[in-house]
């Protein structure tokens, strides 16, 4: 399980990453149009999801502590690992619309 969240939060990361990538939503950029279209559509939804999932895993890893045993800690290191992506797709996020605000640019600028 643990392995399977980490893929899909591996694939949200690159999705936050071209989401930022002001060439990304150029026809300029080579990016496929359905790609584009998917990030727009599902970024936010699937974001969501893959929180509520972090959430209900983390919450299964305690559980599984107070039980003891090794799956408990495995559970907690994916959860863990996680937690970090999770940290590092926000900074990513927030730190384009940053970098706008500081280049007196609107929020969610991309056209450069």
């Amino acid at each position: 399980m643990g392995l399977l969240l980490t893929g899909f939060g591996l694939a949200m990361l690159a999705a936050a990453a071209l989401r930022e990538t002001p060439l990304f939503w150029l026809n300029a950029g080579g990016y496929p149009v359905e790609l584009r279209r998917w990030v727009l559509a599902f970024f936010y939804p699937a974001l969501a999801a893959y929180v509520v999932w972090l959430v209900a895993s983390s919450a299964v890893g305690c559980v599984l502590l107070r039980g003891g045993g090794r799956a408990a800690v495995v559970y907690l290191l994916a959860a863990a690992l996680n937690w970090l992506l999770l940290a590092v797709m926000a900074t990513v996020i927030v730190w384009n619309n940053v970098q706008n605000l500081l280049q007196g640019l609107p929020l969610h600028y991309h056209s450069r």
